[in-house]
């Protein structure tokens, strides 16, 4: 990917309600399983000539509400240990924009108290002016984890001997980012 000068310059801040924090997982080999979290921020910074991206989810706030025994589960020391870890967080180490919109964000992902390195890709959206006098951007990025790197190894057998829950995760993200006046 041909590297593009940088159209962002300054701060942005997300945009929450235009932003989603997701993830999916295949269950007994017949699904997708896929949940969000709904308290979510991330921080944009471009300047001198260098992009730094930082986010960070609630883990209390995932979108798993019924029943109540699942969402203690996956909260719990098996999946999130969400007591002792409440936010799952990213800081960006690289970014990589191309002309044509390409875009490779590599950062540090923090889950469980366990940060691992991580490379997501997909596309962004150049600053540009919304209907009401506001400067928009956006990121449209997914990355792939084996959920074991961050402790989440729990696991149970289906009767055939495959397991019930994969390993790995999809992670997505759709920031919309609005700049600081």
């Amino acid at each position: 990917m041909a590297t593009a000068v940088h159209p962002f310059t300054g701060e942005y801040e997300l945009d929450p309600v235009h932003s989603t924090f997701q993830f999916a997982v295949r269950h007994v080999n017949v699904s997708t399983f896929r949940a969000s979290f709904g308290d979510v921020d991330a921080h944009v910074s471009a300047r001198n000539g260098t992009i730094d991206l930082a986010a960070r989810a609630r883990v209390a706030s995932i979108s798993i509400v019924d029943p109540p025994e699942f969402r203690e589960h996956v909260l719990a020391a098996e999946f999130f240990a969400a007591d002792d870890h409440p936010e799952i967080a990213f800081r960006s180490t690289g970014i990589e924009l191309a002309g044509d919109g390409d875009a490779v964000v590599s950062g540090d992902l923090t889950i469980r108290g366990i940060t691992r390195p991580v490379t997501a890709s997909g596309t962004y959206e150049p600053p540009r002016q919304d209907p009401f006098g506001s400067v928009r951007a956006g990121f449209d990025l997914s990355a792939v984890i084996d959920r074991r790197g961050w402790g989440m190894d729990w696991q149970a057998q289906l009767p055939d001997g495959s397991d019930a829950v994969g390993w790995d995760v999809e992670l997505t993200v759709q920031l919309e980012l609005v700049r600081k006046s």
